[in-house]
Parts: structure tokens; sequence; C-alpha cells
């Protein structure tokens, strides 16, 4: 029989690339016209940039891994990523350990307490424990109330709303782990890749590789409507045209509220512990500017005018978007898709958002600005809660031949390139082990 892998975003596509190198015969199918998912890009002077922002850091081993399978490790680049914070009308340099020691919104002991715990979380291991304690109870405790509120604070409550009390340690630890770790020596400069041609880069290549062999059919533009299941077992997909595509085995790459809606007929303890997960969604801005804001990549916003909690200038670390003097900025807002600012429209964010802008960079000009444009993702963000750990799916469900990947199981690390590329080739490795 076959494979049939639905979503064709990094996951999808390292699933399948696995799963053809094995034998095995599969297709892919994604519902958009281009594969590469949350990782996809829009063209923008004569080059690919991603609809949203990606960074690779020292600890991605799986995407490191492939680049270097797939021989790319040349278009791998590091560079020295600059950080700020600007607090309440006033900007900080926030790069260097030493810029924590002067940065006076935060008391002189709580500023050592901070550098402390950044250093304690880059080299713990066993995160177990934190999975079961409130990260803005963990914060407070570790760093103190008022660094908590001036640096922690605007992620959580930004990011999270309503949640923001209840999202795990765990959560936040590896967020801290993974940019610490990509730091040369204790008190050395954070080093963050990314790729000369962007994601593109890997999404190609799989592409590239994935369309010359015969027992692979790639399908863009193609919307599946459910998973086809009789007594427990997987038999196929049906596809919105009303096509049926039979398979013994089917690979969701899907976030999960899509593939309940796919699969109604599927285990059903399954189905209960996949549907009490909950997500916000992501509105990102992309602003194309004939010059830079700042001197940095990411700059944290903590301040009561100002809606957004940080923005990422791209063209600040690709050095080759910036020597092509195209310069890219982000600025991504998390909430429910419920909320009504989920569909506000370009221009209204744009002026509100420029408005902002200005007060960050008294000079920054609506002349700056050659284009903008929103992007948004109805399930950007899982909500991982305490406990969240016993939320997460089994790679293999109780069904037989329905497979699953999701942002979920990356836990307790954030959506990245690299974990999306890390579960497709769990998967496939699953698979393959059993066909042996």
């Amino acid at each position: 029989m076959a494979t049939i892998v639905i979503g064709g975003g990094l996951a999808g596509l390292a699933a399948a690339y696995d799963l053809a190198r094995a034998g095995e015969k599969v297709t892919v199918l994604e519902s958009a016209p281009r594969f590469g998912g949350l990782a996809s890009t829009i063209p923008l002077e004569g080059i690919h940039i991603e609809r949203f922002y990606h960074f690779i850091c020292r600890a991605d081993h799986d995407l490191i891994q492939l680049i270097g399978e797939l021989g790319l490790s040349q278009y791998l680049h590091w560079e020295i990523s600059r950080t700020q914070f600007f607090y309440n009308g006033r900007m900080y340099q926030f790069s260097r350990p030493h810029h924590l020691l002067t940065f006076k919104p935060v008391p002189p002991l709580q500023r050592l307490r901070f550098g402390l715990h950044v250093l304690a979380s880059r080299f713990r291991k066993d995160w177990s424990d934190l999975d079961k304690i409130p990260a803005r109870a963990w914060l407070m405790d570790k760093v103190g109330k008022e660094a908590y509120y001036v640096i922690w604070h605007p992620l959580l409550g930004v990011k999270f709303g309503d949640y923001h009390d209840k999202i795990s340690a765990a959560w936040i630890w590896h967020r801290i782990n993974r940019v610490a770790t990509s730091r040369k020596g204790l008190i050395g400069q954070d080093y963050l890749g990314y790729l000369e041609y962007g994601t593109d880069t890997v999404t190609n290549a799989l592409v590239e590789f994935l369309e010359k062999q015969p027992n692979v059919t790639l399908c863009g533009s193609v919307v599946v409507e459910e998973i086809l299941i009789d007594q427990g077992q997987v038999n196929g997909v049906r596809l919105k045209n009303g096509e049926i595509l039979q398979a013994d085995q089917v690979v969701s790459t899907v976030a999960l509220p899509i593939l309940s809606k796919m699969a109604p007929n599927v285990d059903a303890r399954f189905k209960e512990k996949i549907d009490n997960v909950e997500y916000i969604g992501v509105v990102c801005m992309l602003l194309h500017l004939d010059r830079p804001i700042s001197e940095a990549f990411w700059t944290n916003v903590n301040d009561p005018e100002i809606s957004f909690n940080g923005f990422i200038e791209y063209s600040q670390l690709n050095r080759h978007v910036r020597e092509k003097n195209v310069h890219v900025l982000y600025i991504p807002y998390y909430l429910r898709p419920e909320d009504p600012r989920y569909e506000f429209d370009a221009d209204y964010l744009y002026k509100e958002y420029s408005t902002m802008l200005k007060m960050i960079n008294p000079d920054f000009d609506d002349h700056w600005v050659k284009s903008y444009q929103v992007f948004r993702a109805r399930y950007a963000q899982a909500i991982c809660h305490t406990h969240f750990v016993d939320l997460v799916p089994e790679y293999e469900t109780p069904t037989r031949g329905l497979y699953v990947t999701d942002s979920t199981q990356f836990y307790p690390e954030d959506r990245t390139i690299s974990a999306a590329i890390r579960v497709g080739r769990t998967v496939a490795k699953l698979i393959n082990e059993k066909r042996r």
C-alpha cells in the first residue's frame, strides 16, 4: 500500500524524505499552493522572505544535521545577535551580561539574580518538575517581583493574556536554555544562525529531492476533508473534491484541532485528549523598509503606550539580505482567534504600529516603508499550561496506521523548525521500523 502525509511543512517533508529513502510509497498533500507551512516565503525585491520570522540556535541539532545531510552547510551562517529593551520610553542595550548590570529599571540585586537564573537554566537538564509549576510564580521566586514585571511579564502577559499565570515553568525554561546555549562562553556574545536564502534553502532541497523519487507524489492546493478509518484501521483519505486516496498509513502534521475534524472516527480517548489542547493564533505584520530602525535583531518592548511586546529586524541578523539593501521587520501579536483583533486588516494595524514605532525611534517616517503585509496563523502556539505533558499525544495513535506530529510534541521546546524536523523524522523512523 502507501503512506499519505497530510501537510507539506517541514515536519511533513522531513517525514516524506526518510520514508522515501527507505523505499516507502509516499504521497504528500498540502492545502497551500507552496510547500513550507509556517516556514513558507513570499517574494520581496527578487529574494524570498519568510512570512513568519525564524532564527537558528546552536541547540537546533536536528535542523543543523539535516542541513548537513542535504549538502547545504555552506549556506548556514552564524552572526552576533544584538538585543535591546525599550522600557517606559527609553531604550537599553540588552545583549551582553554587562548590559544587565546597568539595566536600571530592575533593582541591582535582582539584576544579579536574573543573570544567575539564566546561567542555571543554561545548564539545567531535567525539566520534569517544572511542568508542575506556573512560570509566573517560578520566575518571581528566582529573579524577584520587579525583574519579573519588567522583563518577563511582557512575554507571558501579552502573548498568553488571561492564561499567562497558568503557563508552565518548563516552557519558559526552555526558551531561556535555547538562547543561552547559543552564547560563546559564560560571558560571551550571543550567536544566532540563519540560512542565506531563508528556510527555502531546506524546503526547496527537500522538495527537489522528493520530486525526483519515483515512489513519491507531491500535491499542492489539495485539501483533505476526512481521514478514512474502518474498524480502528486507517485505509485512506477523502479529499474536498470527493476523491478518495487509499493508504494503510496516514501521517498527520496539521494542528490537533484540524486533525480532530478530519478524523471523527478516531479512537474516542485519543480524540478527547487532543480536544483538550487549546491554542492561540498569531497576527504578524511584515514591514519592508528602505533602512533599519535600529542596530538590533531583537527588540523587547514594555511600555504602557505600545500594544506589542517586541519586534524582530530579520535583516539585522541575515547579512545577505541586508547587503541587498532589503530591510525586514516583523511585529508579531499573539491572541485567541476569536478575538476581534485577529481579523484587523493590514491598514488598521499599520496605522497603529507606525505610531508606536515613532515612539521607539523618533526618526522613523512613513516614507521609510516600501510595503507592509499581515500574515495570520490560527493555531500558532499551544497554551502550555502546567501539567501540559499529560496532554502531549503519542506519535503513534491507538488507531492503527494513524501517526501524528504536532507542535505540542515539541514541549517544553517552543515552536521551532528544528523541532518540526525532529518529530517528522521520528514518525518516519517508527513506520520504517515496522516495515522491517
